[in-house]
């Protein structure tokens, strides 16, 4: 039987959980229902078949534990569901929490587990979000020309973002001014790159939520639009 014990243990072991296993897994604990499509972890992870992404990490963690998957390998991590019309994977409450008591993911965030209510999701956002960044600092969009790279990424932030994470104060948004000067200035190509572009001061004041969700997406931009 499936259960948090066995997940600690795999998350203990970079054989069975790799660092960029670590980083899909925290991303998906973040969405709502803790929920992910396959378009979802090709963002997170930049690979083309979603599938096998999930397929493989499950299989890792199967043969670690010398379990058998209940179905396909995928069923170790998780269940089949939905998100909207499209097919998702919806995290086993055992893996869930053990991201949590591995401190993996942010402890308050755990309370996903106990309630579905989308209201009390939203408050459990709202507390993430202010624990995160006690104060609010006062920062301004600087003039963007119609059509240029800083006012696809203000759009996208306006439209996209902020409708998943109101709550973020601004200067923590993943597209705060300081950041998207930043973005367009430097303009990484891959995550690996914009960790060495971009300051890390200027990296940690940006919700962990919010790059977990939408980094992959905003590189895309940026590409795309350079």
């Amino acid at each position: 039987m499936i259960s948090k014990e066995f997940f600690l243990k795999a998350l203990g072991n970079n054989k069975a959980v790799r660092t960029q296993d670590m980083e899909l897994l925290t991303a998906w604990f973040a969405f709502p229902e803790r929920a992910v499509t396959a378009e979802q972890v090709a963002e997170v992870t930049g690979a083309k078949r979603a599938s096998l992404i999930v397929n493989n990490l499950g299989k890792r963690i199967a043969s670690f534990l010398d379990i058998e998957p209940e179905g396909t390998a995928a069923s170790i991590l998780a269940l089949e569901g939905t998100v909207g019309e499209a097919s998702a994977w919806i995290m086993r409450d055992e893996l869930a929490a053990a991201l949590v008591e591995s401190g993996a993911v942010a402890t308050v965030t755990a309370n996903l587990e106990e309630t579905r209510n989308e209201e009390e999701v939203a408050e459990i956002d709202i507390v993430v979000e202010k624990a995160a960044t006690p104060a609010e600092t006062e920062l301004e969009y600087e003039e963007a020309e119609p059509g240029s790279l800083k006012a696809v990424l203000i759009e996208y932030d306006q439209k996209v973002v902020r409708a998943a994470y109101p709550q973020t104060p601004l200067a923590n948004r993943l597209l705060n001014p300081e950041m998207i000067n930043a973005l367009v200035s430097e303009l990484p190509a891959n995550k690996r790159v914009y960790q060495r572009a971009i300051s890390a001061e200027l990296r940690k004041k940006v919700s962990s939520q919010e790059a977990n969700r939408f980094l992959q997406p905003v590189l895309k931009l940026l590409k795309e639009n350079a």
